[in-house]
C-alpha cells in the first residue's frame, strides 16, 4: 500500500506542473511552443514538422596516388677548373742574359778604353773598359731577350680565384670563360 499511494503522489505532482518543457528543434517553432505555453493563450495545435535534412558530407578527396612525383633534376655539378676571367695585368719581364752578351760588351770597352791614356794608363783604361763593357753587354742582352707576360686571375665557378701567368693570351680577354689547366688556360 505504502508503493501505491507513493505512485498517487508522483502522479499528481506531474500532472501539476505539467510536463517537462523540450528545447526547440527549429527556431520559427520556438514562439508557437512559447504560445502554447503560456496559460493566457489557447491551446494551438502542434503539428509534426518533419526534422530538418542532415547536412550532405563532403565527398571524400581522392588519396594521392601511389606513385611519388619525381624529384627536381640536380643540378648539374659544378666544374672545379672552370671560370670567368676578371682581370690581367701585363708585365715586361727581362729575359736570360748569355756569355755572348758578356764577351761581346767586354770587347767592345776594351777597344774603347784603349783609345785613352798612355803606357800604363792605356792597359788600365782598356781592363776598365772591357769591365764596363762587359757589364753594359749583358744588360743589353737581357733587355733585347725581355719578353711581356700576363698575369690573368681567373673567378672560378667554384668560388674563389686563380693566377695563371701566359706568355700569350691566344684570343683570350676579360670576360672569357676558360678552364683552368694546369699554368695554362684553355677556352671553355
Amino acid at each position: 500500500m505504502y508503493k501505491k499511494s507513493l505512485l498517487v503522489l508522483a502522479l499528481a505532482i506531474l500532472t501539476a506542473c505539467g510536463p517537462a518543457p523540450q528545447p526547440p528543434a527549429d527556431p520559427a517553432a520556438a514562439p508557437t511552443e512559447a504560445a502554447a505555453t503560456t496559460p493566457s493563450a489557447a491551446p494551438a495545435k502542434i503539428e509534426d514538422e518533419p526534422a530538418p535534412a542532415p547536412k550532405p558530407k563532403p565527398k571524400p578527396r581522392p588519396a594521392p596516388s601511389p606513385v611519388a612525383e619525381a624529384p627536381a633534376p640536380a643540378p648539374p655539378p659544378v666544374c672545379g677548373d672552370c671560370g670567368v676571367i676578371s682581370n690581367v695585368a701585363d708585365e715586361r719581364v727581362r729575359g736570360e742574359a748569355s756569355a755572348l752578351g758578356t764577351l761581346g760588351g767586354a770587347a767592345a770597352g776594351g777597344v774603347a778604353g784603349s783609345q785613352f791614356g798612355k803606357k800604363s794608363g792605356k792597359i788600365l783604361a782598356t781592363i776598365g773598359g772591357a769591365v764596363i763593357g762587359g757589364f753594359a753587354g749583358r744588360e743589353v742582352e737581357k733587355s733585347v731577350k725581355a719578353e711581356w707576360v700576363h698575369h690573368v686571375t681567373v673567378s672560378m665557378d667554384a668560388g674563389g680565384t686563380r693566377t695563371v701567368t701566359l706568355p700569350r693570351m691566344d684570343g683570350l680577354a676579360v670576360g672569357s670563360k676558360v678552364r683552368v689547366v694546369g699554368n695554362d688556360l684553355v677556352p671553355n
